[in-house]
C-alpha cells in the first residue's frame, strides 16, 4: 500500500488539465492530504499493522492513529462493537477505544479453541487419568488399540490425548452446528473419566477492577453435551469464580448421568450471573 502511494505521489510527471499539460508533481506529498482523509485511508489498514509499522513512519501519523476518536471509527468500520455498547462504556467513564479494538470481551467467546478448531491448544489436562478399577487395563488397552481404529474414521488423521478425542463435524448421528447452520467439531470422551480445564484471566482480556465495578457484565456460561447411545455415560461441569488470590467467589455445576441406550441429542447448559463482588478476577 505505501509503495502505491508514493508511485501516486511522487511521479515525476502527471497528466492534468484540458490540455493534459505534463506538469512536475515533486511537490505533492501524501502527508499534503487533510488528516481527515488519511484517518479514512488508516482505517482500511489492519490494526496489527498500524501499531507496529505506520505509527512509526511520521509524527503526524502517530498523531492520527493516537486519537481515541480514530479507534472508535475503527471499532464501527470494523463492526467490532456495537454503538449502543460504546455508548454504555463512555456513561460508565470506562471507554478506552484502542484496548476495545483489540480486546473486545463482550462480543467474543473467553473460551479459547472451544470447538477443537486448534486440536487441544488453551486447553490444560489433568496430571492423572482416573480408570475404573473393574478390568480398567482391558478398557485402556482396548480403546487405545482397537476402538480408535474401528469405529474412527480416518483415526489416523484425529488427534487423541488423555482420553479425548476430537470428532469430525460429521461424525455418527450426531452432528453439531452452529447458529448459522456451519458444523463444527466436538471433544469426545472415552471410557474412563477425562478432564480439561481452562483458566480465565478477565484483566487479561480486557476487563479491568474498574470496569467490573461500574459496568458490572453479565457472565454467560454455555455448553452443548451429547450422551452416546451404545453406553452409559456422565457429564460434569464446574465454572468457578475467584478473586487475584484465589479465593473461591462463587461456583456454579451441572451434573447428568445417561443410561445405557440413552436417546442421543444435543443438550444445552447455560446460566447467566449477573450478581458477584467487585474482586472478581479468575474464572
Amino acid at each position: 500500500m505505501f509503495s502505491t502511494f508514493r508511485r501516486i505521489f511522487s511521479a515525476e510527471k502527471r497528466k492534468v488539465g484540458p490540455e493534459c499539460q505534463a506538469v512536475p508533481t515533486d511537490c505533492l506529498n501524501i502527508n499534503d492530504l487533510p488528516s481527515e482523509i488519511l484517518s479514512l485511508i488508516f482505517l482500511n489498514i489492519s490494526g496489527e499493522s498500524l501499531c507496529k509499522n505506520v505509527i512509526l513512519t511520521c509524527k503526524k501519523w502517530k498523531e492520527i492513529i493516537d486519537l481515541p476518536p480514530f479507534w472508535i471509527n475503527k471499532i464501527l468500520h470494523e463492526s467490532r462493537a456495537s454503538k449502543k455498547l460504546l455508548k454504555f462504556l463512555a456513561e460508565s467513564d470506562n471507554l478506552q477505544p484502542k484496548q476495545l479494538f483489540f480486546k473486545n470481551p463482550f462480543v467474543k467467546n473467553l473460551i479459547k479453541n472451544a470447538c477443537a478448531e486448534k486440536g487441544y491448544d488453551f486447553w490444560d489436562n489433568r496430571s492423572f487419568l482416573e480408570i475404573p478399577n473393574t478390568h480398567s487395563h482391558n478398557l485402556f488397552d482396548y480403546y487405545h488399540n482397537e476402538y480408535l481404529k474401528k469405529y474412527c474414521r480416518n483415526s489416523e488423521k484425529i488427534q487423541e490425548q488423555n482420553g479425548f478425542i476430537i470428532e469430525p463435524d460429521d461424525y455418527l448421528d450426531r452432528p453439531a452446528f452452529e447458529s448459522d447452520g456451519k458444523p463444527v467439531r466436538n471433544y469426545a470422551t472415552t471410557y474412563y473419566r477425562c478432564t480439561k480445564y481452562q483458566l480465565i484471566d478477565l484483566y487479561a482480556e480486557g476487563i479491568d477492577e474498574n470496569m467490573l465495578k461500574k459496568t458490572k457484565p453479565k457472565i454467560e456460561i454455555k455448553d452443548w453435551y451429547a450422551p452416546r447411545h451404545d453406553c452409559g455415560s456422565e457429564y460434569h461441569l464446574r465454572v468457578v469464580l475467584y478473586d487475584q488470590k484465589y479465593n473461591e467467589i462463587k461456583n456454579v455445576s451441572c451434573d447428568e448421568v445417561f443410561g445405557q441406550w440413552s436417546e442421543v441429542f444435543w443438550r444445552e447448559f447455560k446460566e447467566i450471573i449477573k450478581e458477584y463482588p467487585d474482586s472478581l478476577r479468575l474464572i
